[in-house]
């Protein structure tokens, strides 16, 4: 449990908490039994919920992770109430970690953040989780512009993995950031309430926060359209090329098939040797220049 307090805010970070934590926020914040259920073990969907003296929300932070190659939700949770804002989670997050950094480093950052209401420093949190998103995107733009380098280079087989990556990687994101919508929605529209003097001046931050969200979503939607289309431009590849593949197997059948079918009637006697060579090499021949005419070869 870490702690910073400042201008008469505290933020109270609780990493995978145990127990005692939990009797510390009933004893001390009067928290409902059913929310400090949903702490330990974590809740699997978001949630924004209001109480007299607290609000609890629940959303998850996409972090990506190297060796699975793949975006992992992690749940976040937030405890908010009149002057005291509290974080939990069962796993380390990067972008709380440069905050509480920027905290103890810059007193102008930390006089900044806990200058009003805990709304307000729920901003600047939530600022950090959506920088700390879009920051996570530059890989999958990374990946997405090698497929595109490597599409036309002819490893077509070797892409159907690595576009099924993506394609996962982009759907795990999606399900992480999606439901940030609907928690900033809320707070922008009912969430205010909480602190009546200050509602007017947190709408303006919920609404920024609200656009922020949006252009880290038209990102992630963009490159949700361009993988779909190198996916299609990789699958028409593929399968002109087994067109290809097939159509050259089929003349080079029908241009054998002649010569077989000769050597097949006069059953190849030595005597009649030199006359059924020729005759596979016209056949041969006269079925390659028309195959040739027609532009199958």
């Amino acid at each position: 449990m870490k702690t910073i307090t400042e201008n008469g805010l505290t933020w109270t970070d609780i990493e995978k908490p145990t127990k005692k934590d939990l009797d510390w926020l009933k004893n001390s914040f009067n928290i409902h039994t059913i929310v400090l259920d949903e702490l330990i073990p974590a809740s699997q969907r978001e949630k924004v919920e209001y109480f007299d003296n607290y609000m609890f929300l629940a959303m998850h932070v996409p972090v990506f992770h190297q060796t699975k190659k793949t975006t992992k939700p992690i749940e976040l949770d937030f405890l908010i109430a009149e002057n005291h804002l509290i974080t939990i989670h069962n796993e380390p997050i990067e972008p709380l970690k440069d905050f509480l950094k920027k905290c103890e480093n810059k007193p102008e950052l930390k006089s900044k953040y806990f200058n009003s209401t805990t709304g307000h420093l729920f901003y600047f949190i939530s600022e950090e989780l959506l920088n700390f998103a879009e920051r996570q995107l530059v890989h999958i733009g990374k990946n997405i512009n090698q497929v595109e380098d490597d599409m036309f280079k002819g490893a077509e087989r070797e892409l159907i993995r690595d576009i099924s990556v993506i394609k996962r990687d982009v759907l795990d994101f999606r399900v992480a950031i999606r439901p940030l919508c609907r928690i900033f929605h809320s707070l922008a529209n009912r969430g205010i309430n909480f602190w009546p003097e200050k509602s007017e001046d947190l709408k303006i931050y919920f609404n920024d926060l609200i656009d922020d969200y949006e252009r880290v979503w038209n990102e992630i939607a963009n490159y949700t359209d361009t993988i779909n289309a190198l996916e299609d431009t990789h699958t028409n590849l593929l399968s002109h090329k087994t067109s290809t593949i097939i159509r050259t197997f089929t003349i080079l059948s029908f241009i054998t098939f002649p010569a077989m079918l000769v050597v097949a009637v006069t059953q190849m006697n030595p005597a009649d040797f030199w006359i059924v060579a020729i005759t596979i090499l016209f056949t041969t021949t006269f079925m390659w220049v028309y195959f040739k005419t027609k532009k199958w070869l």
